[in-house]
């Protein structure tokens, strides 16, 4: 009975493990979004508290936001590393299969081959295909049907990693895009959009010191401000003025921008 006991204990422990490992090929994508979840969790306790005056204005949130600031963290703490380690694997194996010398590529073969291993089948695909290229014979790790092995990422995934985008394609560049920049866009982008769409339809700014933030910044009212003229900048929600719906538009262009390239398979490649 105890030994039957224990089985059961353990393969029901290993029920998460075998999940996790049949979706290797989305961990990096999973590990982004849990991130990217704790992080705004996090921000929105910290936006609550210090910004919004939530204590004294919504008080019904306090308990709500205080699970958003601790839960942040823990997921934080449990997933940001992990992320941090597969985005480094990943930048990694990038540099290895941008290498053209065949000597070089051997010499860092132990380091490719771990990271598209922990990487999942599509960069084990294009490993493969970068040891064809240069007349390379796949290792241990890759001998068990290496030819099943897709080579195209999830959407987020080829999103977010993206090499070439529709931008750096319009702006002729030869070279992939700085990664940094791209994910920027894509956050500023988001950013901006969800913080223009917030302030048109529920407003972000008070009429008073103490009153609660349920107006709208007229945001072509406060860039003429800017330059001297006077006017109402204040406006009760929902109200879209013509500079937000031309900043909503640009920066919807802008995101669309970073989306990458519609690019041929390896085996099309191949052909």
């Amino acid at each position: 009975m105890v030994i039957m006991a224990r089985r059961d204990k353990k393969q029901s422990g290993n029920i998460f493990s075998k999940w996790w490992e049949e979706r290797r090929d989305q961990h990096l994508s999973i590990l982004f979004i849990l991130s990217m979840v704790g992080l705004g969790a996090f921000l929105w306790s910290l936006v609550f508290f210090m910004m919004l005056d939530g204590v004294t204005e919504m008080p019904e949130l306090i308990g709500l936001s205080w699970f958003f600031a601790i839960g942040g963290l823990i997921l934080l703490g449990i997933v940001g590393p992990e992320f941090f380690r597969y985005n480094e694997q990943l930048t990694l194996l990038r540099e290895i299969l941008e290498l053209e010398s065949r000597a070089e590529i051997q010499r860092r073969r132990k380091e490719a081959e771990e990271a598209a291993s922990l990487l999942g089948t599509i960069y084990q695909g294009k490993l493969l295909h970068h040891y064809k290229n240069h007349g390379i014979r796949a290792g241990r790790v890759f001998a068990s049907a290496s030819t099943n092995f897709v080579t195209q990422e999830s959407g987020i995934a080829s999103w977010w990693n993206a090499e070439r985008t529709k931008l750096s394609e319009n702006l002729g560049m030869d070279e992939a895009i700085y990664p940094g920049l791209h994910k920027s866009l894509i956050v500023g982008s988001v950013t901006g959009i969800i913080l223009l769409l917030w302030n048109s339809l529920f407003g972000i700014a008070r009429m008073t010191t103490d009153g609660p933030r349920d107006y709208s910044i007229d945001v072509l009212a406060w860039f003429q401000g800017i330059f001297g003229s006077d006017g109402g900048v204040l406006v009760e929600p929902i109200s879209f003025d013509l500079m937000s719906i031309v900043l909503i538009i640009g920066l919807g262009s802008l995101l669309w921008f970073t989306s990458p390239m519609d690019s041929l398979e390896f085996s099309a490649e191949e052909e």
